[in-house]
């Protein structure tokens, strides 16, 4: 009898789950209740895992006092195609703007286009003078555009941040599939840490119910206070548990 143990160190971040699986499952584990059509359930499973690995990057290579800059449109009629040139042309010249300054940066851009009369453009960067920033962007939009920033903050587990972008990366996904391509929640730069993933398969019938840190570490506190959700998976049906600790840097 024996459970699977995945733990994701990204960053700060090491990440516990703690599930039954197709292959390894305890007897006598009871399944959660069947709800949804398989399709639905496969579209919550490929969102879930998009967001679990837009969280190991940002957890992975930013932290306190990067930035998270948002791309504005003064002119509200851009199409979606614009908007993909756009962030494009973005791109190339912050490029060309870090290079001649010596500046080596990483970045994850998401397209967020819920309302095409509000369409903007989120970038997790790092950090850097914003003026760079806004100078590679400000005269790309037809009509101009304007930047927001807001530093990242010292939690070491960017989970509300990661659950936020991918929401706002389901329009746009919507937007690709209505203009025949096929697109990406996020992009990134090639240069990003990777997170170290391992499995473990651990000879048990049941996990701790209530999971403590390890020394050095504090367990991340969801909003309502608790430090580990359980649930069942949508496909399988077996439970299953997650938590996750930060290291001081």
């Amino acid at each position: 009898m024996a459970y699977v143990h995945r733990v994701v160190k990204a960053g700060p971040c090491v990440e516990h789950k703690k599930m039954q699986s197709f292959r390894v499952h305890t007897k006598g584990v009871k399944r959660g209740p069947n709800t949804g059509h398989t399709t639905e359930k496969q579209e919550r499973i490929n969102e879930r895992v998009a967001e679990e690995h837009l969280r190991w990057d940002i957890n992975a290579n930013f932290g306190h006092r990067d930035l998270h800059a948002v791309l504005h449109y003064y002119v509200k009629d851009s199409s979606f195609e614009e908007i993909l040139e756009n962030k494009a042309a973005f791109l190339r010249n912050l490029r060309k703007l870090c290079k001649k300054r010596g500046i080596t940066f990483k970045a994850v851009v998401v397209i967020e286009t819920k309302r095409m009369t509000n369409p903007h453009i989120h970038v997790i960067i790092s950090r850097m003078d914003p003026e760079i920033i806004t100078e590679a962007w400000e005269n790309v939009p037809r009509g101009g555009g304007g930047i927001s920033f807001k530093p990242m903050d010292r939690r070491g587990n960017h989970y509300k941040l990661a659950a936020y972008l991918m929401k706002e990366s389901r329009s746009t996904m919507e937007r690709y599939r209505e203009i025949g391509k096929r697109g990406k929640r996020y992009s990134k730069t090639q240069n990003m840490d990777k997170p170290e993933i391992t499995y473990t398969a651990v000879p048990a019938s049941s996990w701790r119910k209530d999971p403590k840190a390890r020394k050095g570490a504090v367990l991340y506190k969801f909003d309502d206070g608790s430090t580990c959700r359980s649930g069942w998976h949508e496909i399988s049906g077996y439970p299953y548990q997650e938590y996750f600790e930060i290291f001081n840097e």
